[in-house]
């Protein structure tokens, strides 16, 4: 088997790879940090070009391989080197195809921020860009739902005009969402917000961006709080969990992403009023949903 997977690399690969595990057979020392480095990519080489990830057994022999010149406390760091059936769920993905809505067939459905992913169930759509922007690239979709270009703060809705409103991923852009939650709570009866947490900012490196991210999330009983970033914190953290997360091959880091989805996102449901606590990065309290604040 071990011969098989030689032999499907290029000569060039090849000769590199048989210098380094006859280096390695005369040496009696274990594979250091800097022996791994060199020797994954070689592994992800033949993977991509040999054709292992269509079959099973070379595949599982190539892994076996580099477990061997690894030592045991370090073999959580092999790749599987197994493609993913489908690539992990986008948010629009999960919020669209896995959750739940106990949204009736005649509610009026508004949702704001809809973007390049609007919310299947709404049927009016809102956003104050229609053009690309920093927080968005992909093109903003129009397919025929009513569109309002709107601005959150000031939407130009009658009270309680909507039996649900969908917000999803825009409280963390603003430069006063307690405003916007005060208008959404509105002109909707209820519905549903969606912010990244600390978390999720941090190892997905968003943090590095300025003008982009200013709060992260958390909710505290019924009470949604953001609380602001400070300069200190805006720093480049690296992007190996990002690309960990969007990598087509299986890795323990897109398990763990997919049962834990909530220390990502706040998923908040409301219903009359958004009870909401905004707080600054020195730790004062900016806004309320109680008047505190303001």
């Amino acid at each position: 088997m071990l011969t098989r997977i030689v032999n499907r690399l290029e000569r060039r690969k090849r000769e590199k790879f048989e210098a380094w595990m006859r280096a390695r057979s005369q040496s009696s020392k274990t594979a250091g940090a800097d022996d791994v480095r060199w020797l994954l990519p070689i592994v992800k080489e033949l993977v991509r070009s040999s054709g292992i990830e269509d079959d099973a057994d070379l595949r599982h022999s190539a892994q076996e391989l580099l477990l061997t010149q690894l030592p045991k406390e370090a073999w959580m760091l092999a790749p599987g080197l197994e493609k993913r059936a489908e690539p992990v769920r986008s948010t629009w993905t999960y919020q669209n195809e896995v959750m739940k809505w106990d949204i009736a067939e005649t509610d009026l459905v508004l949702d704001v921020g809809s973007g390049g992913y609007p919310f299947q169930r709404a049927n009016h759509l809102a956003d104050k860009f229609p053009e690309e922007t920093t927080h968005r690239v992909e093109p903003m979709v129009l397919d025929g739902r009513t569109f309002f270009e709107v601005d959150i703060e000031r939407l130009p809705f009658e009270d309680g005009a909507y039996d649900f409103v969908f917000c999803s991923h825009v409280m963390e852009h603003l430069d006063n969402p307690g405003q916007a939650m005060r208008e959404l709570s509105r002109v909707g009866k209820r519905g549903y917000l969606e912010v990244p947490t600390r978390l999720s900012d941090v190892m997905f490196n968003f943090t590095r961006l300025q003008d982009h991210h200013r709060w992260h999330s958390i909710r505290l009983g019924n009470t949604l709080c953001l609380i602001e970033w400070n300069e200190s914190e805006r720093r480049e953290l690296g992007n190996e969990f990002f690309e960990a997360l969007q990598s087509a091959y299986t890795n323990p880091f897109q398990d763990f992403f997919e049962r834990n989805r909530d220390l990502f996102f706040t998923s908040f449901h409301w219903e009359r009023q958004i009870d909401f606590l905004v707080i600054g990065k020195n730790g004062e309290i900016l806004d309320s949903s109680s008047g505190i604040g303001k």
